[in-house]
């Protein structure tokens, strides 16, 4: 599994997900794809990421 902008757009403002994913490296993608498509769809991204449990925890803020 990565993460896709589709994932990105489908986490309702306010609200938490957080995604498993295979490895390290997607966790980087994904985070970094986050951090450059709250531009495109005008809201901001908080993320945490664990790189034990390979996953990233993202949260939709309002602005």
């Amino acid at each position: 599994m990565k993460l896709t902008r589709d994932d990105l757009r489908a986490i309702p403002e306010g609200e938490t997900k957080t995604f498993a994913l295979p490895d390290a490296r997607a966790c980087d993608s994904g985070k970094a794809l986050a951090y450059q498509f709250q531009n495109l769809l005008g809201c901001k991204f908080s993320i945490r990421t664990d790189y034990s449990a390979k996953t990233l925890t993202i949260t939709h803020k309002a602005l």
